[in-house]
């Protein structure tokens, strides 16, 4: 969904929705008591009717990503070395981002392949190449721990596009430029 500016949060907590409220308002409730620390994340009014809209287009959005998704995993399961998400039976993804696992087994390296995706016009993203807990701002509150399973998944995971405005054809190209 996009809104041009800004964003939104649906909840059916209405804790969890009055503190959302007042994150977005400088951390009041009341006009000028400020309770919590918080932002001006207060969305303009056309930015909040294109967000409207766009609701209204969000389980079209949601079930073409669903679609989307299926067809590259059923595209990509089978490469050696290349892992695509697993979905539990009991839930609903709608995938927005599809993120695949590039192993050592692949044959060239997660950046060797982005590169040449990217050379042959598939947009990639890595999410995220640097794991929270090794991010600055927690390095500098003295966080000095090591998690071996999120930093190999940092050096492993490479999104690919899983868009709604994506046809068939485009979704063959993105699985066909992925074989080494």
């Amino acid at each position: 969904m996009a809104t041009g500016e800004g964003g939104m949060i649906t909840t059916n907590d209405e804790d969890i929705a009055q503190k959302a409220r007042m994150i977005r308002n400088h951390g009041q409730r009341q006009r000028y008591l400020h309770e919590i620390l918080g932002y001006n994340y207060r969305m303009t009014d056309i930015a909040a009717a294109i967000g409207l809209c766009q609701l209204m287009k969000l389980e079209e959005f949601s079930s073409k990503r669903i679609e989307n998704a299926k067809f590259l995993t059923r595209e990509l399961s089978g490469i050696r070395g290349l892992i695509p998400p697993s979905i539990k039976s009991n839930t609903r993804h709608v995938f927005h981002q599809y993120t695949v696992r590039i192993t050592q087994d692949f044959g060239m390296p997660r950046d060797e392949l982005r590169q040449k995706l990217m050379d042959k016009g598939v947009g990639t993203e890595i999410y995220y190449p640097l794991p929270i807990h090794k991010q600055p701002l927690y390095q500098n509150l003295g966080y000095n721990d090591h998690f071996p399973n999120s930093e190999k998944a940092a050096t492993e995971v490479l999104s690919l596009p899983v868009h709604p405005s994506l046809m068939r054809e485009d979704l063959s190209y993105i699985a066909e430029s992925v074989v080494i």
